[in-house]
């Protein structure tokens, strides 16, 4: 129900919705709106353009909110606190890395531009990395979703657009839906095993 009405809300509000959604995550939203270009409602290189620029601004806007209030922020979460003090271990180690692909992570899109803001990495190395991220992010999810409706297509046969619109929809957001869950939960698990690794002992018998 809810993978259609965000079709729903993708075709009668179009690139608007797909802005909105990209400012925090919204992969699935991005390859829906795929799948809506390739029905001819949008245009697939606005998708991405928008996709890319909602998601450049939402990590921009975390990273300068860790600037500025991160350390107020995380000092009044203590539970984040612990996650964010593991996490400047790999920012220190695997600065590039995190930055450019911190979308891709399960659990980590919103709290890893934020503890990088609190770190002494440049804006500038932030904003350039962030951008090359935001562009394979973008294109990837939004030309996976338009591919994927024509290979469904070409597999069920030509439909009426109505009929396919919905078989299209449940088909394609199940499966996007899974993939995105499985791939996401096994890079956060990556990443959280590396960055116990990363944590002093004291740490480890803190959260004990």
């Amino acid at each position: 129900m809810l993978l259609a009405t965000l079709i729903v809300l993708i075709t009668k509000y179009g690139y608007f919705i797909v802005f909105l959604f990209t400012l925090l995550e919204g992969e699935t939203v991005v390859a829906l709106a795929g799948f809506v270009a390739y029905q001819g409602y949008l245009k697939i290189g606005y998708v991405i353009a928008i996709a890319i620029i909602g998601g450049v601004i939402g990590d921009q806007s975390f990273f300068y909110f860790g600037r500025y209030k991160g350390k107020q922020f995380l000092a009044r979460r203590p539970k984040l606190l612990r996650r964010a003090e593991r996490l400047h271990g790999l920012v220190e180690r695997h600065q590039n890395w995190l930055i450019f692909g911190s979308r891709f992570m399960y659990g980590f899109r919103t709290i890893i531009p934020i503890v990088i803001g609190t770190s002494n990495v440049k804006p500038s190395r932030f904003f350039l990395l962030n951008v090359a991220g935001a562009i394979v992010w973008g294109i990837f999810f939004a030309v996976g979703g338009y591919a994927f409706g024509g290979a469904l297509e070409r597999f069920i046969g030509h439909f009426h657009r109505a009929e396919r619109y919905v078989i299209f929809g449940m088909i394609l957001g199940a499966l996007i839906v899974q993939g995105i869950v499985i791939l996401r939960r096994q890079l956060g698990e990556k990443l959280n095993d590396e960055s116990e690794e990363t944590s002093p002992r004291g740490d480890h018998e803190s959260i004990k």
